[in-house]
């Protein structure tokens, strides 16, 4: 049976690391640390899932998520956003913007696990 392509976008090598280690074995894990590198890498490829830090210098994940929902093949790929704070109008925006969903930082495995099997069944 083929894993499924994940996506982790985080400018914190640390936290790509920790989820890539979290995922490995269970998905292909696919780990860049700015959008812009993300975006290039799914210029060429596809993914099941996009995990996507809301705080990156240059590009912020709500840039780069915008730019992945104009792409019609990657539409409806859920996206989940990795953040270390969260208040009432960051969660309002980010499900406006199509995010399928958040987690705060530090990342529980636990949790993590259960957001993904939620979003892809």
């Amino acid at each position: 049976m083929d894993l499924l392509n994940v996506l982790i976008v985080d400018d914190q090598p640390s936290t790509c690391k920790e989820v890539a280690t979290f995922l490995k074995g269970k998905y292909n894990v696919h780990a860049f640390k700015s959008g812009k590198e993300a975006l290039e890498f799914l210029e060429r490829n596809s993914v099941d899932l996009i995990l996507l830090d809301y705080y990156m210098p240059e590009m912020t994940g709500f840039e780069v998520l915008l730019q992945i929902r104009q792409n019609q093949a990657l539409a409806d790929t859920p996206a989940i956003f990795l953040t270390s704070e969260i208040n009432e109008r960051m969660e309002r925006e980010m499900r406006q913007r199509g995010a399928s969903d958040y987690l705060t930082k530090p990342i529980d495995s636990a949790k993590l696990f259960a957001c993904i099997k939620k979003h892809l069944g």
